[in-house]
C-alpha cells in the first residue's frame, strides 16, 4: 500500500473543506433569497422548520391524491396511519417494474394468454390495464406479448389476485405474427 505524504493528505483535506462549504454557502444563499423575511424572524432554524413543514403537507396533499386515485387504502388505528396499496396500486407499481426490465434476446417474448370470467370483472380490467402499462402489445384480444424479461413479475401479479386457474405466463420464441411489425 503507498503511504500519501501528510501535504498531500492536507490538501485533499483543504479540497474537501473548502467544497463542502461552497455548497453550504450556495444553500444558504438560495434559502436567504427564498426565505428573506424569515431569517430576520428566527434564523436559519425558522427556515428549516417552515421548510419541515412544507415537506409534511406535500406529503399529506400526496398521500390524498394517491387516496382519491384508489391506488392505496390509508386508515388510523390510534396515532398510526396505517397505507396498504389497492389491487390498482399494486398494477401501477408492478407496470413501473415492467417497464424497467431488461430485453429479451431478440425474438425471445413474454406470451401471456388469459381467460378471466366475467365473475372476476375487476380483476381482468386491472390485469389488462397492467399489461397496457408495462408495454405489453395485444395480439389478439387475451393474447399479450412484450419484449422484456418480465414473466416473474406477471405471475407474482396473478397469484396476487388469485387468477392463476384463468392465466398462464412463459416465455416465446420464434413467435410468427403479423404484428411482428410493431414489436
Amino acid at each position: 500500500m503507498t503511504k500519501i505524504p501528510p501535504l498531500t493528505k492536507l490538501l485533499l483535506y483543504c479540497l474537501l473543506k473548502s467544497g463542502q462549504s461552497i455548497i453550504d454557502y450556495a444553500v444558504f444563499m438560495h434559502d436567504l433569497r427564498q426565505w428573506r423575511g424569515l431569517y430576520s424572524m428566527g434564523g436559519s432554524a425558522r427556515v428549516s422548520e417552515i421548510k419541515k413543514l412544507q415537506n409534511i403537507s406535500s406529503a399529506k396533499i400526496c398521500l390524498r391524491k394517491l387516496k382519491e386515485g384508489k391506488f392505496i387504502k390509508a386508515r388510523k388505528i390510534g396515532k398510526k396511519l396505517i397505507i396498504e396499496l389497492t389491487d390498482k396500486g399494486v398494477a401501477a407499481t408492478l407496470s413501473e417494474q415492467l417497464r424497467q426490465e431488461t430485453l429479451l434476446p431478440s425474438g425471445t417474448y413474454t406470451l401471456v394468454i388469459f381467460d378471466i370470467p366475467e365473475t372476476e370483472r375487476e380483476a381482468r380490467r386491472h390485469f389488462r390495464w397492467l399489461l397496457r402499462q408495462g408495454e405489453f402489445i395485444k395480439l389478439q384480444q387475451s393474447v399479450w406479448i412484450s419484449k422484456h424479461n418480465v414473466q416473474n413479475t406477471i405471475t407474482q401479479f396473478v397469484k396476487k389476485l388469485k387468477l392463476e386457474k384463468w392465466v398462464n405466463v412463459g416465455l416465446v420464441s420464434n413467435l410468427f405474427t403479423v404484428a411482428k411489425n410493431n414489436l
